[in-house]
């Protein structure tokens, strides 16, 4: 026997590579996106991440997530090398719930605020979107305006505004909204329009809505027929 057979061989433990995050980012938006959210998206939208929504998880009576508040948080704002700034709300897919369950794309919502955009239409901008495993994430621009949410009330339940003047506003709000959805299904793309998902843009001294943005988009369908129409139209 060989002198050197009689050694075994030694251990080497293998670690295992972490998985890639799979990154599209918008032009652009390309020069405002961190490294640190770059190495490691998910862990960024944990850590710095606000949630815009309060209240616990809801499930269904199959144990599948229905409401998730930690789901959309709103990011820190990011600067780039000019010294613009950009704020973004970034929100983990529940690639069970709705139109983004059965249409198998986890990237669903991101596709319908790309349509809006293509046809000019109030919506989030979208800015990124994000792969790793079987984990998604996507990343689209802050509106600015009042949310339908407890915090985002804040100014106008703070507000000298009357209960009429408040009653005016609302209905000035479904006006828009009703323009919106006129507008929205001309092109294909149709949603149970509610106010709770809208992002209202005020002017309270003036006591006047300047314009509904509408967001979450999970709910839509897409008329693909009428949306090829719509692009042929437009040319």
């Amino acid at each position: 026997m060989s002198i050197e057979s009689s050694f075994e061989t030694p251990y080497s433990e293998v670690i295992p590579t972490p998985p890639t995050p799979e990154i599209e980012i918008e032009g652009a938006f390309q020069s405002f996106v961190p490294l640190e959210f770059i190495e490691d998206p998910f862990g960024y939208f944990e850590k710095f991440g606000q949630n815009i929504k309060s209240g616990q998880k809801i499930y269904d009576a199959d144990g599948v997530v229905k409401e998730d508040p930690t789901a959309t948080k709103d990011l820190p704002l990011w600067r780039n090398s000019d010294g613009e700034v950009l704020q973004t709300v970034g929100k983990r897919v529940n690639t069970t719930k709705s139109q983004v369950g059965k249409s198998n794309d986890p990237f669903y919502e991101y596709t319908i605020m790309e349509i809006a955009k293509e046809f000019d239409l109030p919506a989030p901008r979208p800015v990124a979107k994000v792969k790793l495993d079987n984990e998604h994430l996507i990343l689209m621009k802050k509106v600015e305006g009042v949310r339908w949410t407890e915090s985002g009330m804040k100014p106008i339940h703070e507000s000298n505004l009357t209960e009429t003047d408040k009653k005016n506003m609302l209905a000035q709000a479904e006006e828009m909204m009703a323009q919106l959805q006129k507008s929205y299904e001309e092109i294909g793309l149709v949603r149970t329009w509610k106010l709770k998902d809208m992002i209202f843009d005020v002017d309270i001294p003036s006591k006047t809505v300047l314009n509904v943005i509408p967001t979450d988009w999970e709910r839509t369908k897409i008329d693909n027929k009428k949306l090829a129409e719509a692009r042929s139209r437009k040319g």
